[in-house]
């Protein structure tokens, strides 16, 4: 159990190291997916960025290129071809500066801040937002100064005095400012969001090194504590390893399956050698499939004991009694089987012997008087559904005491021998032939369907004594049967009842000259019986 313990730690342990080099390797990812997200989008921020900035350079180079086109359409000696291509161009340049700023505000008022809490970068988008609004303000006051005058100058009655160079310039200076102003907040923001970024992949790249510290130090802890818990699991192994080579017990440990996983040094003094590991238990039990079953189902969670044969290195067959124990796993069945046997072979031998004293003749080897009754009674108390029609027939030698009168008993002793084993045999897969005493055997058939079958297994038995025997030597004897026949349960609900009906039947046939077999029949028997008293 603590070996078991052990193993369950261990495979704990090394769970957790691998979850913990699996959270390592996944926040190692991570950060890397991290960092090449916040690049691109730090990219992906710089390029809107740069894209909005050069909208707005382009707008303050269109909008200088008006200036000049106004400043030269005043020019008193240019020609009026001159004047009208200035005054397209002048009007050209604005709708340019007006197209460029409008996309520039567009895409700045569509840009989602990645971080809300990057308050200094979203101030500098916010100004950006505004000056880009006040902008409009003062660009529409130049373009129409402009277009005034430029109408003016197309009069005939122009005035050259009335052009002031110093007010277009205050009012594009003004205009100026405002872009000037508008790529300043753009470059620092820019700048800003930069630095933020950087700082906010800085502050992560912290803290993952740091998870990622705290993740190899518990890998290098579990690592140390399964080298530890791996050499005290050695120890305890060598310890049992110990135990079981110098017990006399036999030892053998399977998994739920009944494959082995150990076998104890100790088999090879018995049986000549050691089960193999790895390969079925079944393979060395007798009937091995019935064997195995048995075994699991003694095991209801408790320690039980069971008498098993395993085959020895010479062929025969050596007894063990053998407690099987479940190991219980982590789940509620079994997770493995522990078999602690010591032999019993001369044990079970002396109780074989015991048991033919008991139940079987002496002389003939045939099942007796003792063992009639338990079968007997095996075949009555069976359930009602299985139970079958019985016939007891009680046979008796004609002429028996003339034999052991004319040439001996041991004469009579070599017949009834003889005589045992072919009625053995003509019985055999009908019923059960028994000797019940001197030259009276009992059969007991039970495996037939119908009576022309009864009376066929009855005109064997007949066949079987009606003919010479050659005993002593090559003495002739000839001898025949009376044979009396009682079927269960119509002549009798018990063994003394129907051994009654049947010895009734048998002495009919005897006074009948023998040679033949009656059923019981209560009219003719009971009153040749009360004649015969």
């Amino acid at each position: 159990m603590a070996l078991y313990k052990i193993k369950n730690t261990r495979r704990l342990i090394l769970l957790f190291a691998a979850i913990s080099v699996i959270l390592a390797v996944i926040s190692t990812a991570s950060l890397l997916y991290l960092n090449h997200t916040i690049n691109r989008l730090s990219d992906s921020l710089y390029s809107d960025v740069y894209q909005n900035s050069e909208l707005i350079l382009n707008a303050d180079r269109d909008l200088h290129q008006a200036a000049l086109a106004l400043h030269t359409v005043m020019n008193r000696n240019i020609t009026r071809e001159q004047r009208s291509l200035l005054s397209q161009e002048f009007h050209d340049n604005n709708a340019q500066v007006k197209q460029r700023l409008v996309m520039a505000s567009y895409n700045i008022n569509a840009m989602n801040h990645p971080e809300k809490r990057m308050t200094q970068s979203n101030r500098l988008l916010s100004q950006l937002r505004n000056e880009l609004q006040s902008f409009e303000g003062s660009f529409e006051s130049w373009k129409s100064t402009g277009q005034e005058l430029i109408s003016r100058r197309m009069e005939s009655n122009w005035n050259p005095d009335t052009y002031s160079a110093t007010m277009i310039n205050t009012r594009l200076s003004k205009v100026r400012s405002s872009l000037d102003q508008s790529e300043n907040l753009i470059d620092n923001y820019g700048q800003q969001i930069t630095q933020e970024f950087r700082e906010r992949k800085s502050t992560l790249f912290a803290a993952y090194s740091l998870i990622l510290f705290l993740l190899m130090l518990v890998i290098i802890y579990l690592c140390r504590r399964v080298v530890s818990l791996q050499s005290e699991m050695q120890e305890d192994q060598s310890l049992y390893q110990l135990i079981g080579e110098t017990m006399s017990d036999f030892i053998i440990l399977t998994d739920p399956n009944g494959m082995i996983l150990y076998a104890s040094p100790s088999h090879s003094s018995v049986l000549g050698y050691v089960p193999d590991k790895g390969v079925p238990l079944s393979n060395y039990i007798r009937e091995a499939e019935i064997s195995w079953a048995k075994l699991k189902s003694v095991v209801q969670g408790t320690p039980r004991i069971s008498e098993l044969r395993m085959r020895s290195a010479e062929g025969h067959w050596v007894w063990l009694e053998t407690k099987i124990s479940p190991i219980t796993g982590s789940r509620a069945f079994p997770a493995r089987y522990m078999l602690i046997s010591r032999e019993i072979t001369q044990r079970k031998q002396h109780e074989e012997r015991l048991h033919k004293l008991a139940f079987y003749d002496h002389l003939t080897a045939i099942p007796n008087r003792a063992h009639f009754k338990m079968y007997m009674e095996n075949l009555i108390n069976q359930p009602e559904d299985r139970r079958q029609e019985i016939a007891v027939a009680l046979l008796d030698c004609d002429r028996f005491k003339q034999l052991n009168d004319t040439l001996g008993h041991l004469a009579g002793d070599e017949f009834l021998q003889l005589l045992s084993r072919e009625l053995q045999q003509t019985v055999k897969g009908f019923g059960q032939a028994f000797r019940i005493g001197g030259d009276e055997f009992a059969v007991v058939l039970h495996r037939f369907t119908n009576p022309e079958m009864l009376n066929e297994m009855l005109d064997r038995l007949l066949q079987l004594f009606n003919k010479s025997w050659s005993v002593n030597q090559g003495s002739s004897f000839h001898t025949s049967a009376s044979i009396g026949v009682a079927l269960y349960p119509q002549h009798g609900g018990s063994i003394n009842e129907l051994l009654r009906a049947a010895d009734l039947a048998m002495y009919r046939s005897k006074n009948s000259g023998g040679n033949e077999a009656n059923l019981y029949n209560k009219l003719v028997d009971e009153e040749h019986s009360d004649k015969h008293k």
